[in-house]
């Protein structure tokens, strides 16, 4: 029985339709991902998430300490004194018998020295209500055009150990 080339078409199409939904039943069975690989999927969203709730409390934390830390400012600058009107000053120098000052020796609550509290509030993020997840890409610095690089940078080398003696090996009998 010799097939003219419309039978060997015929069988073709008749043999994909037959086989290319078999082809495509195993490919998708054997395409799916291994109960250890659907585990580590699994594990990297958990840990995706607890990372997320931690940062979240972290942001949480860092938005109650700077609200602290701005209510520890206002409460020192109220409890600095009023300055002293010049003129009761004057009055009061001068019935003690001294020469009045120039100086004045109160301090605006501009004037008082808050240590580190004013530092922690600068370094600091800003906190909005939403969570926002940081970037974890590079990080690209930009030097200012102007501003020239005093060392070169120094050349990396790399201590490469030498290739394996090949000459011992034509001594094996395989």
């Amino acid at each position: 029985m010799v097939l003219s080339p419309r039978g060997w078409i015929a069988v073709g199409a008749w043999l994909s339709l037959i086989l290319v939904p078999f082809f495509h039943y195993y490919w998708k069975r054997w395409d799916r991902p291994s109960k250890a690989a659907l585990e580590e999927m699994e594990r990297r969203k958990r840990e995706l998430e607890v990372k997320r709730a931690f940062e979240l409390e972290d942001m949480k934390l860092r938005a109650e300490e700077a609200a602290q830390a701005k209510m520890k400012i206002e409460q020192r600058k109220r409890s600095v004194p009023p300055p002293v009107n010049s003129e009761v000053l004057e009055d009061a120098w001068s019935q003690l018998g001294v020469e009045s000052k120039d100086e004045n020796p109160s301090l605006s609550p501009n004037e008082v020295d808050i240590p580190k509290i004013e530092e922690m509030l600068e370094s600091l993020p800003e906190v909005e209500e939403e969570f926002i997840t940081p970037d974890t890409g590079p990080v690209m610095v930009e030097l200012p055009r102007n501003t020239q690089i005093d060392e070169e940078p120094k050349a990396i080398e790399d201590k490469v150990e030498p290739a394996p003696d090949l000459e011992s090996w034509n001594e094996t009998d395989w």
